[in-house]
């Protein structure tokens, strides 16, 4: 027994007209009757009748009527105080520091997400999408979901960097010296190391030692302090860069085809407050 065959056996009682109950929930009379038939389907005996070409009540109809009147009432007052409450709910949006470092940290959004009832969380945790809180999250290389909404903001690119005391014994067209090298890998960047490897020549067998890093500001924080080499994603290390704390391997830059989306409920993002932060977002990159 479903929300919809209750829906239009409550309209259906009330007017006495498939086609005035119809109306009364925006879909067709013909939808109508499907539900109601199979309502009665399920209860195992009929609940309208025709008299005189109209529509009835059965006597187990009337029944059943009172029984749900003051559920069904009270079902759809939560459904809409539920609803109003959603409209006024914190939404929390988490973003990873890398991220929030470089876009997010701007007077002006900030008083927008304010204005909206938006909270910036900066982490590289991943929040529950299904829980009893609204959530949004920017993700680099978000895997798409049927219950999931992912509107793309931002391609990155990549290139090859370490901490310049690193990049001065460096030989990147040496197997040799990879075999001796750490990869500073966060997840994200774990499948675009084969394609670096292999526009170097290099057999990606042979980089062996690999570390992995659930967080990309720790592994970047890592290459800065020289323990190893780092798949640096524009425009994020431009900052490591610019101050000296990174440079170069090579000057091969990768367009891989991750990039970093704003993810939400398909609920939320079909909100005003949902659709307006994925504009905010597209806009502000």
């Amino acid at each position: 027994m479903s929300w919809s065959q209750l829906r239009a056996f409550e309209s259906c009682a009330s007017v006495l007209s498939f086609g005035a109950a119809a109306l009364r929930l925006n879909v067709t009379a013909s939808a109508v009757r499907y539900q109601i038939a199979l309502l009665e389907s399920r209860v195992g005996t009929r609940l309208f009748e025709r008299q005189g070409g109209r529509l009835a009540l059965t006597p187990v109809g009337a029944s059943f009527q009172r029984r749900i009147e003051r559920p069904m009432r009270e079902l759809l007052r939560a459904c809409e105080d539920t609803s109003q409450s959603a409209k006024t709910a914190m939404i929390v949006l988490t973003a990873p520091p890398m991220f929030a470092r470089e876009f997010l940290f701007q007077d002006r959004f900030l008083k927008w997400c304010d204005s909206n009832l938006i909270r910036l969380d900066v982490t590289d945790a991943k929040r529950d999408f299904f829980g009893p809180d609204q959530i949004a999250a920017i993700r680099l290389g978000a895997a798409a979901h049927a219950n999931l909404t992912l509107t793309p903001i931002l391609k990155t690119k990549l290139v090859l960097a370490a901490a310049p005391s690193v990049v001065a014994g460096a030989d990147p067209l040496n197997e040799s010296w990879w075999s001796t090298q750490s990869l500073l890998s966060p997840t994200v960047s774990e499948l675009a190391w084969e394609q670096v490897l292999r526009s170097l020549n290099i057999n990606p067998k042979v980089a062996k030692r690999r570390r992995g890093f659930s967080s990309y500001a720790v592994a970047l924080e890592a290459a800065c302090a020289g323990h190893g080499i780092f798949l640096a994603a524009l425009p994020f290390v431009q900052r490591e860069f610019d101050d000296k704390r990174l440079a170069r391997l090579t000057q091969i830059t990768l367009s891989p085809s991750i990039g970093y989306s704003i993810v939400m409920t398909n609920e939320l993002a079909a909100t005003g407050r949902g659709r307006s932060l994925r504009q905010a977002l597209r806009a502000g990159r």
